[in-house]
């Protein structure tokens, strides 16, 4: 058994979330939004969120990705996806990374990023890409991410909010490959 920030990492496990797991993301998305982006986001921002991730569209957003669950004791406390950026086709877009807020700072954020970003590498892909709100910058920065712009990012017909662009680049001869 090895330590990860605090947490056994035999106690976690890291798989592909299925359409099973939905409504499990959907409440973990949005306990995760609404505790951790209060500073972030105005309560109109977070209602439409809200409402974004409980509609039909959010699991159309999911199937469109591949989507990982850190689970402990079988409890989903953690999601990262990633798929080809619909813009140039040479970047992957890594989104959904979200760790229930009685789980954070035990470094499981940190092993769903490496296992998308590890996915990702081991496809041919070494740019990626992030959007994320900017109270979860410095997250992404500690892991090589640089801030490229601010911006909006826009989930759905009546869901936008204001994000940070972030960028990282890996070499080919970096990539590790995923477990």
């Amino acid at each position: 058994m090895s330590a990860v920030g605090g947490m056994s990492r035999s106690v976690m496990t890291i798989r592909r979330i299925g359409m099973d797991d939905h409504s499990n993301i959907r409440y973990l998305h949005i306990k995760s939004m609404t505790a951790q982006s209060v500073d972030a986001l105005s309560e109109a921002e977070i209602a439409a969120f809200v409402a974004c991730v409980n509609s039909p569209a959010y699991s159309d957003c999911l199937m469109a990705e591949d989507v990982f669950g850190a689970f402990v004791d079988g409890q989903l406390v953690g999601t990262a996806s990633w798929h080809v950026n619909g813009d140039d086709g040479r970047t992957a877009r890594i989104s959904s990374v979200f760790v229930d807020p009685m789980f954070n700072r035990l470094g499981i954020g940190g092993h769903l990023l490496a296992e998308v970003e590890a996915r990702a590498s081991q496809s041919g892909f070494d740019h990626f890409g992030i959007s994320a709100t900017i109270n979860a910058v410095p997250f992404f920065e500690k892991l090589g991410y640089r801030e490229a712009s601010r911006g909006v990012k826009t989930l759905g017909p009546d869901c936008a909010l204001p994000v940070a662009f972030l960028r990282k680049t890996v070499s080919r001869l970096a990539r590790i490959p995923a477990a």
